[in-house]
């Protein structure tokens, strides 16, 4: 066999490209002669350092002309990826920016405070229509500092317990 042959082998071997029966017979023929042996590690050698080499630095290849598309080199993924460190400083800087913001905001506007209705000393006045159902509402225990329910007495509850 002679050396362009077998270069063309190995490639093609490397490539998957070989079908299993061809595959056998180069193994047997490098097995039988030393030369050809030797001569097909340093192919291998040399497409695994090509490959290794191609991934690495993809800018290098060239297909018809043009650079390798698609893929970027080294170089150009380090600059263009931040590290974590900086991601988190910057997450960091965001949140302490709003929070700060917040803080100043609040601190020029005065505090929002809802009108709180009192609790009326006298009979309840509503301006609901009669109705059959009874009424409550909330009142303080006068023995202690809880809450109460109370029954709202009204008018027609008042004519109902004396029939």
């Amino acid at each position: 066999m002679n050396p362009t042959s077998l270069l063309a082998l190995i490639v093609d071997q490397h490539s998957g490209e070989l079908t299993p029966e061809v595959a056998e017979l180069l193994e047997s023929h490098l097995s039988e002669n030393a030369a050809s042996r030797a001569e097909a590690e340093r192919i291998r050698k040399t497409l695994a350092i090509t490959e290794e080499t191609v991934l690495r630095h993809p800018e290098l290849v060239r297909v018809d002309g043009e650079p390798l598309a698609g893929v970027r080199s080294s170089s150009e993924r380090r600059r263009l990826a931040p590290s974590w460190l900086a991601k988190a400083a910057v997450i960091t800087l965001l949140a302490a920016l709003a929070g700060a913001g917040g803080f100043f905001v609040g601190q020029k506007n005065p505090p929002i405070t809802a009108d709180v209705p009192t609790v009326a000393d006298g009979p309840v006045r509503t301006s609901r229509k009669a109705s059959p159902w009874a009424r409550y509402r909330v009142a303080p225990d006068p023995g202690g500092g809880r809450m109460q329910i109370v029954r709202v007495e009204t008018a027609q509850s008042k004519e109902g317990a004396l029939q």
